[in-house]
C-alpha cells in the first residue's frame, strides 16, 4: 500500500512471495486500485484484516493499524467462474453421475444465466445418458423447467408430465405449491390430486389439497381437507399453522 496525505494507493503484484516492500517491483503489478483512509478514535494495536457488507460476488476489505482503517473492495464475476468451474467439473466423474449433471443445469436456472441452451444438453445428459442418466423426478422437472426457459412449452409440459408419476410425495407438493402464485390454480388441484393418488393420505397430501380447492374457491373442500391434514400434523409448527388455515377457512378467506 502506498499512502499518501489523502489517498491510498492498493498495490496487487504477480509476485506475490516477496516479503514487504523491499523486493517491490512496479512492472509486477497486476492491479493498483485508489481508496481513502479513515481515522477513527478506537486503537487497533494488531494489524488486521476485517470483512465488511459480504455480498454473493463482492465484500469490502479493510486494513485496520492504530487508528487507521484502509477499505478496498474485492469483487469477482462468481457467476462466470462458478460456470467455468461446473465445466472443468463435467469433464471429470461428475459427469458420469446424474446429479452432478442436473446440479449443472440447476445452477443456470437458479442464476439465469445465458447459457440455457448448454444447461439442457446437461439436463438431457442428466435423463438418458447411458449409465450416468436416470429419468427421476428431480432430473425431468429440471429439464423441464430449462425447456420452458428456452420457450419449448410443449415439450417443458411433457417432461413434466413424466416427472409427476415419479415423485416423491414432498416432491409432488413443493411442485405444487409454487403453481397457485403462478396463476396455475386449477393445475395445481390437478398435481395436488395425483400426489393424493399416488401417496395416499399421508402427510402432507391433505395440506397440498385444502390450498388447491382454496386456490380455486372451493372452501368447503378445502376446510374437509384442511381438518384431515391437522389430524396428520407432525409437530407444532405445522399444526398452528394449520388450526390458522381452518379458522381461516370458517371465515370464507383464501388460505394462499
Amino acid at each position: 500500500m502506498a499512502v499518501y496525505p489523502d489517498s491510498v494507493t492498493v498495490i496487487f503484484p504477480h509476485n506475490h512471495t516477496s516479503w514487504g516492500q523491499y523486493y517491490y517491483d512496479a512492472p509486477e503489478d497486476a492491479l493498483r486500485v485508489t481508496t481513502h483512509q479513515l481515522q477513527v478514535p478506537e486503537s487497533n494495536e494488531l494489524l488486521t484484516y476485517t470483512f465488511h457488507n459480504a455480498t454473493h460476488s463482492a465484500v469490502t476489505a479493510m486494513l485496520g493499524w492504530e487508528k487507521w482503517r484502509i477499505p478496498f473492495m474485492v469483487s469477482a464475476g462468481v457467476t462466470g467462474l462458478t460456470l467455468a468451474s461446473i465445466r472443468q467439473q463435467l469433464r471429470n466423474e461428475p459427469a458420469f453421475n446424474w446429479l452432478g449433471l442436473v446440479q449443472g443445469a440447476e445452477y443456470s436456472l437458479t442464476h439465469n444465466t445465458d447459457n440455457v441452451e448448454e444447461a439442457l444438453t446437461w439436463e438431457n445428459r442428466a435423463v438418458s445418458e447411458q449409465f450416468a442418466g436416470e429419468a427421476n423426478f428431480r432430473t425431468l422437472s429440471a429439464q423441464a423447467q430449462v425447456l420452458a426457459r428456452l420457450g419449448r412449452t410443449a415439450s417443458a409440459d411433457s417432461a413434466m408430465q413424466k416427472a409427476l408419476p415419479v415423485g416423491k410425495v414432498l416432491e409432488i407438493h413443493v411442485y405444487g405449491r409454487q403453481l397457485p402464485a403462478q396463476k396455475q390454480a386449477a393445475k395445481a388441484l390437478e398435481v395436488f390430486k395425483l400426489n393424493a393418488k399416488l401417496h395416499p393420505d399421508v402427510w402432507p397430501v391433505h395440506t397440498g389439497l385444502a390450498r388447491a380447492y382454496s386456490a380455486v374457491g372451493d372452501y368447503k373442500a378445502s376446510l374437509t381437507h384442511a381438518e384431515l391434514a391437522l389430524e396428520q400434523a407432525p409437530d407444532e409448527v405445522n399444526r398452528k399453522s394449520l388450526q390458522d388455515m381452518v379458522a381461516k377457512l370458517k371465515e370464507g378467506k383464501d388460505v394462499n
